[in-house]
């Protein structure tokens, strides 16, 4: 299964990027997904949280990262995951 991402330590994804523990990133890399936590956005309610966690790993803003998914994929959910790659 492909991720629609290259290869970094940590990713932020939204749930319909990633269906499977074992993905290759665009990059060619082959990894495993350590899922580290999972929100359930659809309130908005963490919005500031995932804000953080952006500026934070990836010195950027959450709107950036969900554009970033949306060019991507075209939709995305409310649900997203913090995920670990490790490369195998």
């Amino acid at each position: 299964m492909k991720i629609n991402c290259k290869f970094a330590e940590y990713v932020l994804a939204p749930a319909n990027a990633i269906s499977s523990e074992n993905v290759e990133t665009l990059d060619g890399v082959k990894c495993k997904a350590i899922f580290q936590t999972t929100w359930n956005n659809s309130d908005e309610r963490y919005n500031d949280e995932l804000e953080d966690v952006c500026k934070t790993r990836f010195g950027c803003s959450f709107q950036s990262i969900r554009s970033l998914w949306i060019s991507r994929l075209g939709y995305v959910g409310d649900y997203w995951h913090l995920i670990k790659l490790i490369q195998i």
